[in-house]
C-alpha cells in the first residue's frame, strides 16, 4: 500500500511540476478561506499491525484567521499485555487524554526571505475516565472485530491537565536549480505543563515539487496545528504541491504524563526514559486546496521497561474551503 502511494504522489508531481499555478487573493475577508484538518494515529497503520503503547491519537484543527488556529485531540495508551486485567507494574499505564488547543503562529520575514515559522500555543484538557479513551476504543474494537482490553479498570484516574508549548522551524534550500526541489527544515518544540514537559530538536529532509510554500509534517504530540496557507503578499500557495520527507529528532523528556501518570493523584506509572529518538518518514501531496499525508513513526522506548520499539502510521488530510 505504502509503495502504490509514493508511486502515485511522484508519478503526479512529474506531470504536475511544469504547470503549477499560483492565486493571488485579496486581504479583505472574502479571501480569507476556512481550514480544517483530521489527523488520525494508530500503530494498526505501521508495519508491525501492534495494539500497545501509544495506540492511538485522533486531531481536528480549524483555522477562520491566518494566525490563529483551534485544534481538539485525543491520545490513548495502552500496555504490551491488553488480556490482562491487572497489568503489570512495569508495564505501560493504561491512559487516555482529551484536550482543546489555541494557538498562534506566524511565517517570520527576514530580509525578504519566508524561512522561519514560529507558533505557540496553550492546552487544557483531561486525563482519565473523563477523556472518553475507553470507551472509543471499546466502540472501535468492536465495529473491527478486535478483542476488547481487559484492564481499562487500572486506567489513571481523572485529572485537568493544561500546558504551554512553542515550536520554531527554519527552513535550508538545499537545491541549486531553483527548483524548490529539495530543502531542508531544521525544527525545535519546547513543552512545559503537565501533559508533556520536554524539549525535541530534529530535522526534516524534503524532497518533491513546490516546496516554498510547505512547511513539513509532523505527529500530533510534536507538531503545532498551524497551517500557514495564508501568505502576506496576497499570494496563495501553488495550487499544486507534492514530496516525500525523512524527519529524525530527540526528545529530552523531564514529564510525560502516559509514563508518569497524573500530577496531582497517585496513579499508576512506569519510569520513563530520559532520552527519545524518532524516526518519521512519508509523504504528501497537496492539489489546490487539499492536501492528504501518510507517515510511519519508529520509536524508541518511552519507559525503561518497555520491552521494544514502537512503531505507529498516521494519515492527515486538510481542507481549505
Amino acid at each position: 500500500m505504502r509503495r502504490t502511494l509514493f508511486h502515485l504522489v511522484w508519478s503526479t508531481a512529474v506531470l504536475a511540476q511544469s504547470s503549477a499555478p499560483t492565486l493571488r487573493l485579496s486581504h479583505d475577508s472574502e479571501g480569507i478561506h476556512p481550514i480544517v484538518g483530521l489527523t488520525e494515529e494508530n500503530d494498526k497503520f505501521g508495519t508491525k499491525g501492534t495494539d500497545k503503547y501509544y495506540t492511538q491519537g485522533l486531531r481536528i484543527h480549524f483555522q477562520n484567521d491566518p494566525n490563529f488556529y483551534w485544534a481538539l485531540t485525543q491520545e490513548i495508551n495502552t500496555p504490551a499485555d491488553t488480556e490482562n486485567p491487572v497489568p503489570s507494574d512495569t508495564d505501560q499505564p493504561y491512559s487516555g487524554i482529551l484536550y482543546l488547543t489555541y494557538g498562534y503562529g506566524k511565517v517570520l520575514e527576514r530580509g525578504g526571505r519566508r524561512d522561519c515559522l514560529f507558533t505557540v500555543e496553550g492546552q487544557i484538557g483531561v486525563t482519565g475516565p473523563a477523556s472518553g479513551a475507553e470507551t472509543i476504543q471499546e466502540r472501535f474494537h468492536q465495529v473491527i472485530g478486535v478483542s476488547i482490553p481487559s484492564g481499562w479498570g487500572s486506567q489513571i484516574p481523572t485529572e485537568p491537565v493544561f500546558n504551554l508549548n512553542a515550536e520554531f522551524k527554519r527552513k535550508i534550500v538545499w537545491d541549486d536549480s531553483g527548483r524548490n526541489l529539495r530543502d531542508v527544515i531544521a525544527h525545535a518544540k519546547l513543552q512545559l505543563g503537565t501533559i508533556r514537559t520536554q524539549l525535541a530538536l530534529g530535522a526534516q529532509v524534503r524532497w518533491g515539487v513546490n516546496l516554498q510554500d510547505t512547511w513539513g509534517q509532523g505527529t500530533i504530540r510534536h507538531s503545532s496545528a498551524f497551517s500557514p496557507h495564508y501568505r502576506s503578499d496576497g499570494v496563495y500557495p501553488n495550487t499544486f504541491s507534492s514530496y516525500f520527507f525523512t524527519d529524525a529528532q530527540l526528545e529530552f523528556v523531564v514529564k510525560n504524563y502516559a509514563t508518569d501518570g497524573t500530577t496531582f493523584r497517585e496513579s499508576a506509572h512506569v519510569i520513563r526514559s530520559p532520552i527519545v529518538g524518532q524516526l518519521l518518514m512519508g509523504a504528501t501531496a497537496s492539489i489546490y486546496r487539499t492536501s492528504i499525508t501518510y507517515y510511519l513513526a519508529i520509536r524508541t522506548k518511552d519507559f525503561e521497561t518497555q520491552a521494544t520499539t514502537h512503531y505507529f502510521g498516521g494519515f492527515k488530510g486538510v481542507i481549505s474551503f
